[in-house]
């Protein structure tokens, strides 16, 4: 992998089965992601929930250590709502979610509520430096799911019913 435009991101995600109060939360947005068949490409819209422009990206994330699952080279390319109008007519799978960015102990966490068939879904997420490795997370935050590939965007957004439903369980 020719990793010359990728950022790093080291990334740990947990499952929440309860909900914390969302009103603390710091801002809000939706999310619309479509993942393409066979590719590791993803088309994002992030709407802004308090008022604010779209934005519209297509992205890449590669894991380059399959033994790292926090690691993965994040490359992002921002689109015209033309573009990315044109790309979203391609064949690929939906996942739409409301992220929250919420604060925990001076750190910033964002939390992922699922909607649509992925309803009843909540994960926590946070991006860290390599060399953390002992951070706690809030208390909702149930089980930690980052080396679980059931628990990524793609895999999500491909899974049978019957698949998801395991997941969300």
């Amino acid at each position: 992998m020719n990793a010359k435009y990728a950022r790093p991101e080291y990334e740990r995600r947990w499952r929440v089965e309860v909900l914390p109060d969302l009103g603390a939360c710091v801002d809000a947005a939706r999310i619309e992601d479509r993942y393409f068949p066979d590719t590791r490409l993803r088309l994002r819209r992030v709407t802004p929930l308090r008022g604010g422009e779209s934005v519209c990206k297509l992205g890449q994330k590669v894991r380059p250590d399959p033994n790292d699952p926090r690691l993965v080279m994040h490359t992002t390319l921002y689109l015209a709502e033309g573009e990315y109008e044109w790309l979203n007519r391609l064949p690929g799978r939906d996942l739409r979610k409301v992220r929250y960015k919420l604060a925990h102990e001076g750190e910033a966490f964002s939390l992922d509520v699922f909607e649509g068939r992925h309803a009843g879904l909540s994960l926590l997420e946070i991006e860290t430096s390599a060399e953390e490795t002992s951070l706690a997370p809030p208390p909702f935050a149930i089980r930690e799911v980052t080396g679980d590939p059931w628990y990524t965007g793609g895999w999500l957004a491909f899974a049978s019913d019957e698949e998801l439903a395991l997941a969300i369980k």
